[in-house]
């Protein structure tokens, strides 16, 4: 994934995460995790899935914000 942290087929019922996570403080991992799960739930970012992730991750604001000042990916310079 070079462009998202992760995403869900709910139809599908899997998940995929960006492998660039592994990188991040674990607490941000921990919160595309949640985010993506809920998505089993609640497809889209409805009130509902916001309020399920308010009750599942009460900090997700902070963390999404921390996340998209980090790169998707480290950059590789060759000479």
């Amino acid at each position: 994934m070079k462009t998202k942290w992760g995403s869900c087929n709910y139809r599908g019922r899997h998940i995929r995460l960006n492998t660039e996570l592994v990188k991040k403080p674990k607490d941000l991992l921990e919160y595309v995790v949640v985010h993506e799960m809920l998505h089993l739930i609640e497809p889209n970012h409805s009130e509902r899935f916001v309020k399920l992730l308010t009750q599942h991750y009460p900090t997700w604001r902070e963390a999404r914000a921390d996340l998209n000042e980090l790169p998707l990916s480290a950059e590789v310079w060759r000479e």
